[in-house]
């Protein structure tokens, strides 16, 4: 392969690592959220800074990877990892969303053959 080609490669790989980032910091924000609850406005100024802060670091990879120019590979590479992300996150939920009603489901099935009593 010519080099190139395994430039653009790299860029491209680099550029999907960025999403998976922009992704996971959208799940931090997420989970600070849900475990702080605050108003609309608030979540709206959030929202203002996360997509401002992903412009100017998208920007900033641009810039520095591929002399400002905007590339369309390089945007899809950083959707499509954040989209990866995201997919695995909810994909995680629903497996320890099972894993937990097994569980679950093991300890109620013990109880239950015990008669509820303890030894």
């Amino acid at each position: 392969m010519s080099e190139g080609i395994l430039l653009e490669l790299q860029f491209f790989l680099r550029a999907f690592l960025w999403g998976i980032f922009l992704a996971f910091l959208y799940l931090l924000i997420h989970l600070f959220r849900s475990l702080i609850r605050h108003g609309t406005a608030a979540m709206a100024v959030e929202d203002i800074l996360y997509w401002l802060i992903c412009g100017i670091l998208i920007f900033r990879m641009l810039y520095e990877e591929n002399s400002g120019a905007i590339r369309g590979f390089a945007i899809v590479a950083v959707i499509l990892g954040m989209v990866l992300c995201l997919q695995l996150e909810k994909l995680l939920k629903k497996i320890r969303k099972k894993l937990h009603n097994s569980v679950k489901g093991v300890i109620m099935s013990l109880k239950s053959t015990q008669g509820g009593k303890r030894p």
